[in-house]
């Protein structure tokens, strides 16, 4: 399976949900998908695709567009190429589909995710911090308008 007929494959399956895709090189695609479908996007990448490895999927705050990006790095175990969905979510109200059901390693990402950016990830089975401590809880500290912590000092954290 080459690049550009994932892209193809993803276009028919998809047509409404699939936008703003690019071959960047022979083992790497790019797509945008709409944040509403994503998990049927996944399910279909890996049992159709043969897309059965989710790599990492984190968070990119845009605050001058309003928006989080959330993204998936899918790769397969059968072919070289390397897939990239990015999903846009409003910033003030950040809510996706957890991906927990077709890729089980998506539960750690997406609470880190959630921590971090406070995006919520819809049906995910046990949407906890894992990290922070209890005074950071809510302040999504990757975020880019984020402030710090008040009367502390990084020393007082270790």
């Amino acid at each position: 399976m080459d690049a550009n007929s994932i892209i193809d494959s993803l276009y028919s399956q998809f047509p409404d949900d699939i936008y703003d895709t690019d071959v960047e090189s022979d083992i790497r695609v790019v797509a945008k998908v709409k944040s509403e479908n994503i998990t049927n996007v996944c399910r279909y990448l890996k049992e159709n695709l043969s897309f059965g490895h989710l790599s990492c999927e984190f968070g990119i705050d845009y605050p001058d567009r309003g928006e989080i990006q959330v993204l998936y790095v899918i790769g397969s175990y059968e072919h070289p190429v390397v897939l990239t969905l990015k999903a846009d979510l409003p910033r003030d109200d950040p809510q996706i589909e957890s991906v927990v059901p077709v890729y089980w390693n998506a539960n750690w990402y997406e609470r880190e995710t959630y921590e971090l950016f406070g995006v919520k990830f819809i049906d995910h089975p046990d949407l906890k911090p894992l990290v922070l401590p209890e005074e950071m809880l809510g302040e999504w500290p990757l975020r880019k308008d984020y402030k710090g912590f008040p009367n502390k000092t990084a020393k007082n954290l270790v």
